[in-house]
């Protein structure tokens, strides 16, 4: 096992909530709250060409023409 669990305050009732972070495949942390149903976890997606050139054009990188491989096994 990678990860780890550990006791967190919940951002939203301010109670005892559980987290959880991982390294494998990614880093992650999660949260959850047994008090209020509080969850947070990770999201993952890819951003449109649109979106990723307009970062890309923020941070003085060329734009691309399509998007790169994009993996969908994680």
């Amino acid at each position: 096992m990678s990860g780890f669990s550990y006791g967190e305050t919940c951002p939203n009732c301010g109670k005892d909530a559980d987290g959880y972070t991982d390294h494998k495949p990614f880093n992650f942390s999660s949260l959850s709250c047994l008090h209020c149903g509080l969850q947070i976890f990770p999201q993952i997606e890819y951003q449109t060409l649109e979106e990723l050139n307009d970062s890309r054009i923020d941070s003085d990188m060329e734009p691309l023409e399509k998007l790169p491989e994009q993996s969908k096994d994680f």
